[in-house]
C-alpha cells in the first residue's frame, strides 16, 4: 500500500510532488536528487504553532536544525515565523547566516568547545543548554573572560523510558543531560557563578516518540524540578524547554505489523499539546514553553528521486543448497550514501515507482543501493525484506522515496567515490535549486596532493 501523502499526486500515470512531474524531472536532472516543498514546511510549522500556542499562548517553537540545516530550509523556517535550535558552532554559524538573531537561537550539545561557547556568548543567543557540571564551569569561564553574561538552561535526564529506535532514546541514561540525583548540586553551583544566568530547564526524551504518555511523565518530573530549583536559587525560571521528538508516519496505518511499530504514527501535534499544555497551565502557567521539533517540520517535505540501474534474480536455497524459491532484485543509483538512516537505523521509507504511479503494486522486490557494502539494502514492507511495486518495474524506471526531509541531506557521504546528491525545491510554484549536485572534482576538493609540510 502506498497511499499518497501531502503534496503527492498523479498525472498521466506519473507521480507528482507539488505538481512537479518527478519522472519527467528525473529525465533531465542527474539522479539521485532531493526535492523539497516550501509549502509543506510552512504547513507543518503552522500545525505545530496552532497546536501549542492555542493551548499555551506563551509557547515558542525552535526548529531543530540538525534535522536539516540547508540555508534554504532555514530560510523557510524563519519565514514561517519560528526560531531555531542548533547543535554545533557550524549550525550556529548557518543560523546566523540565514538571518536568525541571537535571541532566536538555543544551543544544545554534550561536548561544546570553548570556541563554540565563545561564538554563542558573543552572538547573545537565547540560551546555551548546559549538559554537565563540567560544561557549566566552561561556560562561566568563557563568559567571564569575554566580560559578558551567558544565558543558560540546564539539561536534565528525567529518566523516562520511550518506545522508539534505541539510538533515538535520550532520557533514560546514556550520554545526555545531568542525572536527577545531581540536579541540586548543578543548580546550586549555577546560581553561584558570576558569568551566567539560569533562565530555564531543558529536557528531551528522544525522537519519533509515538505515544503521548512519556511526555506527560517527563513534564511532570520537570515541573517538580522547577519548583526545587527556584527554591534553591531564590528566583523564578523563565521557561521550560521540552525538546522535540513528535513523530511522523513512515508507513500507512494499515501496514503497521506490530503494536510497537514506531514507523506507524497515529498521534498528532494536537494530542501532545493537549497533554503537555494542560500540565503546564495547571501548575506553572507563567512559564514560557519551548519546543524543539525537527523531524515533524521537514520529514514529509522532501523526497529522493533515483533510477533503477540494474535488475537480477537470485535463487533462495535450503540448508542443502537446493533452490526453494527466488528473489527479484532492483539495484538503484542511491543507497545509504544519500539516505544513511535506511542502513544506520534500518529506517523504513516508502517507495513509489514514479513513472508507474497508477499501476498496482503486484510484485515483490528486494531493493538495493549501489555501494560495495552488504548493508546497503533497503528494509522491506510489513516486516518482510520485500517491497511491493508494479511487476513491470525494471531498469530505467524512477523510484521515489518519501519522507526523507529529516536527517538525510545533512548526513550524505561521498563513500565509494560517489558525489553527493543535489537538492531542489518547489517554492511558490516554481522549481529552484538549493544545493548543487557534486562533481568528481568535489571528491578531492579538500585533498592536499601532493602533500605539503605543516
Amino acid at each position: 500500500m502506498d497511499s499518497r501523502g501531502p503534496h503527492l499526486g498523479t498525472r498521466e500515470g506519473h507521480l507528482t510532488f507539488d505538481d512537479i512531474d518527478l519522472a519527467a524531472l528525473a529525465g533531465r536532472l542527474q539522479t539521485p536528487f532531493f526535492v523539497f516543498s516550501g509549502g509543506r514546511i510552512a504547513e507543518n510549522v503552522a500545525t505545530l504553532r496552532d497546536a501549542f500556542q492555542s493551548r499555551h499562548p506563551n509557547t515558542e517553537v525552535f526548529f531543530a536544525s540538525k534535522a536539516c540545516s540547508a540555508l534554504w530550509v532555514l530560510e523557510q523556517v524563519k519565514k514561517a515565523g519560528i526560531n531555531v535550535e542548533v547543535n554545533s558552532g557550524g549550525e550556529l554559524w548557518k543560523a546566523l547566516r540565514a538571518g536568525f538573531t541571537g535571541r532566536q537561537i538555543v544551543f544544545n550539545g554534550v561536548a561544546k568547545t570553548r570556541a563554540e561557547i565563545e561564538q554563542a556568548v558573543t552572538a547573545g543567543i537565547r540560551a546555551i543548554v548546559v549538559d554537565s557540571l563540567c560544561e557549566l564551569e566552561r561556560v562561566n569561564e568563557v563568559s567571564v573572560a569575554l566580560g559578558r553574561e551567558a544565558d543558560v538552561a540546564l539539561r536534565i535526564d528525567v529518566r523516562v523510558q520511550t518506545e522508539t529506535h534505541p539510538g533515538m532514546r535520550t532520557a533514560h541514561g546514556g550520554k545526555f543531560g545531568v542525572d536527577l540525583i545531581d540536579v541540586a548540586e548543578l543548580f546550586d553551583q549555577a546560581c553561584r557563578l558570576d558569568g551566567l544566568w539560569v533562565r530555564g530547564l531543558h529536557l528531551h526524551i528522544g525522537s519519533q516518540i509515538t505515544s503521548v504518555e512519556p511526555y506527560a511523565r517527563a513534564v511532570e518530573k520537570a515541573l517538580d524540578l522547577v519548583e526545587q530549583v527556584e527554591a534553591a536559587c531564590g528566583r523564578p525560571l523563565e521557561f521550560l524547554d521540552i525538546g522535540g521528538g513528535y513523530p511522523v508516519p513512515y508507513v500507512d496505518t494499515a501496514d503497521a505489523y506490530d503494536a510497537t511499530d514506531y514507523f506507524c504514527a497515529i498521534t498528532t501535534p494536537h494530542d501532545y499539546a493537549e497533554a503537555i499544555c494542560a500540565l503546564v497551565n495547571d501548575r506553572r502557567p507563567d512559564l514560557a514553553l519551548f519546543i524543539e521539533p525537527g523531524r515533524y517540520v521537514v520529514s514529509d517535505a522532501a523526497v529522493v528521486v533515483a533510477h533503477v540501474e540494474a535488475e537480477k534474480t537470485k535463487r533462495l536455497l535450503d540448508a542443502s543448497d537446493h533452490p526453494v524459491g527466488e528473489e527479484h532484485w532492483l539495484l538503484l543509483d542511491t543507497g545509504y550514501n544519500t539516505i544513511i538512516e535506511h542502513t544506520l537505523a534500518e529506517w523504513h521509507f516508502r517507495a513509489i515507482v514514479a513513472n508507474r504511479a497508477d499501476e498496482p503494486a503486484d510484485a515483490s522486490f528486494r531493493l538495493g543501493g549501489p555501494l560495495c557494502d552488504s548493508g546497503d539494502v533497503y528494509v522491506g514492507d510489513l516486516g518482510t525484506p520485500y517491497r511491493r511495486l508494479s511487476a513491470r518495474t525494471g531498469v530505467g524506471d524512477v523510484i521515489v522515496f518519501r519522507d526523507v526531509g529529516a536527517y538525510s541531506l545533512d548526513t550524505m557521504t561521498q563513500y565509494n567515490g560517489r558525489p553527493r546528491a543535489g537538492a531542489y525545491a518547489v517554492e511558490d510554484g516554481r522549481l529552484v535549486i538549493i544545493r548543487r549536485p557534486e562533481t568528481y572534482e568535489d571528491l578531492v576538493s579538500h585533498d592536499v596532493w601532493p602533500a605539503e609540510p605543516v
